[in-house]
């Protein structure tokens, strides 16, 4: 009774620790890669840079303000008799406004506010490249797993069936080459399952390296995403939601007012100044205050810089030039990705259909061969190659599923689709306008952002 009772309680031990292990689904593993991913982290970064470069264009419609002081003491001694003590005193206060720029400033904060919508979008695609990454990462583990899982399932089923030969053939019913044959295939079940377990480390540490924990107990994903019915409606959606067309949009606009900001560096530029100076001479002669005021207007126009000028403008209208072949490039490669993956998903639908029914078939078949060995019409070799076709309709199974979760999010990353909204993931996403209304008039003072994160 007590041998008993000590039975009992070591069994439910080992079941709370299986039961202890900590499951992750997909939606938990897109989270914390979209938090802590340190790629996507240091994008953010760059774009809250592109913040200050508004900051910047911004600052050139206000003055420039100076201020300068000084003091200073000397004793001037000539003789025993003679001594002369000085003590002057100074400061004065200084302003510059830039009246008129020939549409150089204003140009030149519309491509910095450009640019920052451009480097939104960017950030918008790679943040859904990353899920997508994530996604493959989480799917591929997940596959190989199960794959795992199945091969060591088959090791079992062999070493059994080896067992079961031997004994047949100790007693005269089997031969010697049907257990050479049970031996063999026992090997090859060793050989891929090691191969199996290798591809799964490596899957492991892809997803790690992306969503920054190693996993665990991996669920099945059982949702489907949205995907137009038709390739036509799946282009349209693409061209239209896609952040890729609108960040190479944003850049060509953004290239586009700079040409325009450089030109204006050829038109005059007109700017006022105002300086007050006060100063006081403090010796044995006087003590007077000295106050003077100056207000000064300057009109610059520009003759000859070298051709300067001119080389800028010429850069900035290639580079113009530029993007806008990036827009139709951009255009062509999404329009390609969307058919070849919008059929590869649809025909992942059709793979899916088959293996099923060819899994139904050859579990049906390994149990008419088994039930046929009995009899004695089937052979050893005939019971291994309808297990070894079993097991490689499961796998393939497996693959197929997996090929088809994949095709289904790259699809929908081309669509313009991974946000965590869609995904519906409990994260709050990343608001780039944050960091923007708060820098962009922002004209005194510093901020620190904290590096979160570790490399292990």
């Amino acid at each position: 009774m007590v041998k008993f009772k000590i039975l009992i309680f070591v069994f439910l031990s080992i079941s709370l620790l299986f039961n202890n292990v900590k499951s992750e689904n997909l939606e938990e593993a897109l989270s914390n890669a979209y938090v802590s991913n340190p790629i996507i982290n240091s994008k953010r970064a760059e774009l809250r840079s592109f913040d200050e470069d508004v900051s910047a264009a911004t600052s050139r419609f206000f003055p420039n303000i100076e201020v300068i002081g000084s003091y200073s003491e000397t004793n001037l001694e000539y003789g025993e008799l003679s001594k002369v003590k000085t003590n002057p005193l100074s400061g004065s206060i200084s302003a510059n406004q830039i009246i008129f720029a020939g549409g150089s400033l204003i140009n030149n904060r519309l491509s910095a506010v450009n640019k920052v919508s451009a480097g939104r979008e960017n950030l918008n695609y790679l943040e859904q490249e990353l899920l997508y990454d994530a996604a493959e990462a989480y799917f591929n583990y997940l596959k190989s797993e199960q794959i795992v899982g199945l091969r060591e399932s088959n090791l079992e089923v062999l070493k059994e069936r080896l067992i079961a030969t031997q004994i047949q053939f100790d007693v005269g019913e089997l031969t010697l080459t049907d257990v050479a044959q049970a031996e063999a295939r026992l090997s090859l079940a060793i050989a891929t399952l090691a191969e199996a377990r290798s591809r799964m480390q490596g899957t492991k540490a892809n997803y790690k390296s992306i969503i920054g924990n190693e996993p665990e107990k991996l669920e099945p994903y059982i949702k489907k995403l949205f995907i137009p019915s038709s390739e036509n409606e799946a282009l349209l959606f693409a061209l239209k939601q896609n952040p890729i067309i609108r960040f190479t949009e944003k850049s060509e606009k953004s290239s586009r007012y700079q040409v325009a900001s450089n030109k204006g560096l050829l038109s005059p530029k007109i700017s006022i100044s105002g300086e007050y100076i006060y100063s006081e001479e403090g010796n044995f002669l006087m003590n007077e205050d000295v106050d003077q005021y100056q207000i000064t207007g300057t009109i610059k126009i520009p003759i000859f810089y070298g051709g300067l000028n001119w080389s800028n403008i010429r850069k900035a209208q290639e580079i113009n030039t530029r993007d806008k072949y990036l827009i139709i490039d951009s255009k062509r490669q999404l329009k390609k990705f969307v058919k070849t993956t919008y059929a590869n998903y649809k025909s992942s639908l059709l793979k899916i259909s088959s293996t099923k029914e060819q899994v139904r078939a050859n579990q049906i078949a390994l149990e008419g061969v088994k039930q046929e060995f009995q009899l004695g019409t089937r052979t050893t070799l005939d019971i291994l190659d309808a297990e070894q076709e079993n097991l490689d309709a499961r796998v393939a199974l497996v693959r197929a599923e997996n090929n088809s979760n994949i095709s289904m999010f790259l699809l929908s990353f081309y669509l313009g689709n991974l946000s965590p909204h869609n995904l519906s993931l409990k994260v709050d996403p990343y608001d780039p306008k944050i960091n923007y209304n708060r820098v962009k008039n922002t004209r005194i003072g510093l901020k620190r952002i904290q590096v979160i994160g570790n490399d292990d």
